[in-house]
């Protein structure tokens, strides 16, 4: 019975890393892993690009010519990383997918290598570990879909410290938001992801102009806290953002 009961918690975790894993159809590999100091070392990023591809991921490099509608949404694929765990005579790596939020999706299990040579021995590792890809049968299913909306900055005056309205106004201020780079700034999601509203720098640290659907404003940091100001008939508004950058 409780051989039974392993086999059933095993396949419904197998289960569900399927079914997330298969809601991203792009991964992006870093030209250079955190293990090592140099880029594309032993050819092992080329390598894992290439073998993520094998296995029907559309997989680029960091310095790959990626779509633009990738790109600007990083909820909209997974990152790849190796991970070590050599022993004095046993070169043993894991290669890690995560989403935007750091969450691993899908690891396989550690390959090994007892080749003398580290460029041999990384590479026939992760070959071996890669075929924890022929157990998952991926198979992207569409839920995730790349949209990018292009956004037109428009100048708006700084509103003047007298102006100020309390951010303790805004109804919302338990709820995190998240600030992904963009061309020149960032954009703002929520947890579903959703993009709300896009910050583009300026020439002031902490202050960005802020665009949310047709309101145009100012994003800046007040007292250790993100306030949205904006002017609605006339009158400025501000609104506290909890802002995860």
């Amino acid at each position: 019975m409780k051989k039974i009961l392993l086999c059933l918690v095993l396949f419904v975790s197998f289960a569900a890393f399927s079914q997330s894993i298969n809601d991203y159809q792009y991964v992006i590999v870093p030209i250079k892993f955190d293990i090592f100091k140099e880029n594309d070392k032993y050819n092992l990023n080329t390598t894992t690009k290439l073998l993520l591809q094998k296995y029907n991921f559309k997989a680029y490099l960091s310095t790959d010519d990626i779509p633009t509608e990738v790109i600007n949404n990083q909820c909209s694929y997974l990152t790849a990383t190796l991970v070590e765990k050599n022993t004095t005579f046993m070169t043993k790596v894991k290669l890690v997918l995560m989403d935007c939020k750091q969450k691993v999706l899908f690891e396989t299990e550690f390959g090994t290598s007892r080749n003398k040579q580290l460029a041999p021995a990384y590479n026939e590792a992760l070959r071996m570990a890669s075929k924890s890809f022929d157990k998952l049968n991926y198979k992207y299913n569409g839920s995730i879909i790349s949209t990018v909306t292009t956004v037109v900055p428009v100048a708006t005056p700084v509103p003047t410290p007298t102006d100020n309205v309390s951010p303790n106004d805004n109804k919302n201020s338990e709820i995190f938001y998240f600030a992904q780079p963009i061309a020149n700034g960032f954009q703002v999601v929520d947890s579903e992801p959703k993009v709300i509203m896009k910050l583009y720098t300026t020439s002031q640290k902490n202050v960005f102009i802020g665009i949310k659907g047709t309101i145009n404003g100012v994003v800046l940091s007040k007292e250790n806290q993100w306030v949205f100001e904006y002017y609605e008939n006339g009158k400025l508004v501000s609104e506290a953002i909890n802002l995860k950058f």
